[in-house]
């Protein structure tokens, strides 16, 4: 019998502990409500602005507004064609966070388990966007932890003979 009431003091203590969690964890709901607005107002501000990916696809220059038949004009135009793809994959990977931040703050409260079907499809779409379009290689933190595990030596060099 003792054994029995010491099981339900450990379990007693993991349940307390629990729950100590959960309300630590707790979100007011007019908080995530307000925070939801603001995203759903960055949202619409980017849509609107000529920053808006679709605007960005409409507003290119000509082939020829820069100049025809030297490779100075042929560059610079390049160059432009380079830089306005590159804003407007940042555009729509901007939209595409602010999209999915607005879905998570929705989430918070019921968990991922209590969302339709239709916003868990539009929430794995967004992810793998986002997967698609990653570069490591402009990742700042991905840089810096390689550089950091290619500067730790390898445990058969830290092991030599003096």
């Amino acid at each position: 019998m003792a054994a029995d009431n010491a099981g339900f003091g450990v379990a007693g203590g993991v349940a307390d502990a629990l729950r100590l969690q959960a309300r630590a964890l707790e979100v007011e709901y007019e908080s995530m409500a307000a925070c939801k607005n603001r995203v759903d107002a960055l949202l619409k501000t980017l849509d609107g602005s000529e920053a808006d990916h679709r605007r960005l696809a409409h507003g290119t220059l000509p082939a020829d507004a820069l100049g025809t038949g030297f490779a100075e004009a042929e560059a610079l135009y390049a160059a432009y064609g380079t830089v306005h793809g590159e804003l407007r994959k940042l555009s729509q990977g901007l939209a595409g966070q602010i999209e999915a931040l607005g879905i998570a703050i929705l989430t918070v409260g019921k968990g991922y388990g209590g969302v339709d079907e239709e916003t868990r499809t539009r929430m794995r779409a967004l992810v793998g966007r986002s997967k698609a379009d990653y570069v490591p290689d402009r990742d700042p933190l991905a840089r810096q932890e390689r550089r950091s595990t290619s500067a730790e030596p390898s445990p058969s060099r830290s092991k030599g003979v003096i």
